[in-house]
């Protein structure tokens, strides 16, 4: 690397609860501590507490289509810094394929929706328009490269275009070294949340719960023999369609540490996730993942050791049989070492160091 530089990242809104936001804040925050002059590109402000003590460029755009119009015309004073972009745009340095590869989430999203939906849907401009960004972030004129957070990811950018392989890099989501550190103990985080003192708790944490796959997860918790279990559930979603004995709302969360420390394992059988960030979080705080194939959280899991991983979202007996396992006497408490261990290996400096040597080769063209 020539040294520090400035970085454009680009991102659209804000979410409290949102992964990608999580992201950017902790590397925006590690990157300023690193030299480097970094920049918030967004089309409204976000708070100052969440983006890392960046400072904050505001388009005036709606909607994503606009807003990648907006910054094109903006990146024509953007000469001598890099764009990191979240977000897809017509063109980048880099692009972070976060959010995964839209046709393929559309794909998936097909197996579990009404088919007219579907069909319904691909008339929508929003979603026309999408996909013809996409092409832009998978074309090697318009971007330099492309960061991955999962192979899965990787798999289906080669699926879906002819990207050069050798410009997609993996580097892995983050969490920070003392994550861990402000999670209350167990009974206290369960008295706080108003969770039974005694019992086996499986936490579920998101936002747009039918791609996070709530509805499998309740399934599950209804179909395991596991006397008294409870699925906390915190993020926000239509809670009557959810309601089953032994489910806890407990809407969003501004800090889910509470949560999984109360908790005994996390579940997310969602129908497509890149990389969950909810899940590395969980590990940091110890606590096994029962997933799906479809997260690309699911690569750096140790089946029974760390986790359970089901082939489908819809496999409820294998998410049932996953509870039954991890809620024997001592199964949770003898993962707890594994799980940190497995959390540790990816941190926000090599995470920063990474994108950042990968930013300073990454030229369009």
């Amino acid at each position: 690397m020539s040294g520090p530089r400035a970085v454009a990242l680009v991102r659209r809104g804000y979410s409290p609860t949102g992964g990608a936001e999580k992201f950017l804040g902790r590397f925006a925050a590690a990157a300023r501590a690193g030299g480097h002059e970094v920049l918030l590109v967004n089309d409204r402000p976000w708070p100052a507490a969440a983006c890392g003590g960046a400072a904050q460029q505001t388009l005036a755009a709606r909607g994503p289509w606009e807003f990648a119009r907006a910054v094109a015309r903006w990146r024509e004073t953007w000469r001598d810094g890099l764009v990191f972009s979240l977000e897809r745009l017509f063109s980048a340095d880099c692009y972070r394929a976060g959010d995964g590869v839209l046709a393929a989430w559309l794909r998936r999203r097909a197996v579990y929706d009404p088919r007219w939906e579907s069909w319904l849907r691909s008339f929508f401009p929003k979603q026309r328009r999408m996909l013809e960004l996409e092409k832009h972030c998978f074309s090697a004129r318009d971007t330099g490269a492309v960061i991955v957070n999962s192979n899965m990811v990787a798999r289906e950018i080669a699926a879906y275009s002819d990207y050069p392989s050798d410009r997609v890099h993996l580097v892995r989501n983050a969490v920070p070294e003392d994550f861990a550190a402000g999670a209350p103990p167990r009974a206290e985080a369960r008295r706080r949340l108003g969770l039974p003192e005694d019992g086996f708790v499986a936490a579920f944490v998101g936002t747009g719960w039918k791609r996070k796959g709530l509805r499998f997860a309740v399934a599950a918790l209804r179909r395991a023999r596991v006397p008294g279990a409870v699925l906390a559930v915190a993020g926000r979603g239509p809670q009557r369609a959810h309601r089953s004995p032994g489910v806890v709302f407990l809407g969003p969360q501004g800090d889910v540490r509470p949560l999984l420390a109360a908790a005994d394992v996390f579940i997310l059988p969602t129908v497509y996730d890149p990389f969950s960030n909810a899940c590395l979080e969980a590990l940091a705080l110890g606590r096994p993942v029962m997933t799906t194939a479809a997260n690309g959280c699911a690569e750096i899991l140790d089946e029974g050791v760390t986790g359970s991983v089901a082939a489908e979202p819809h496999d409820v007996a294998a998410l049932a049989a996953a509870l039954e396992y991890w809620s024997a006497d001592g199964r949770v408490i003898a993962a707890e070492e594994a799980c940190r261990a497995t959390a540790a290996r990816f941190t926000l400096a090599d995470n920063v160091r990474r994108t950042m040597e990968i930013l300073e080769s990454a030229r369009p063209g």
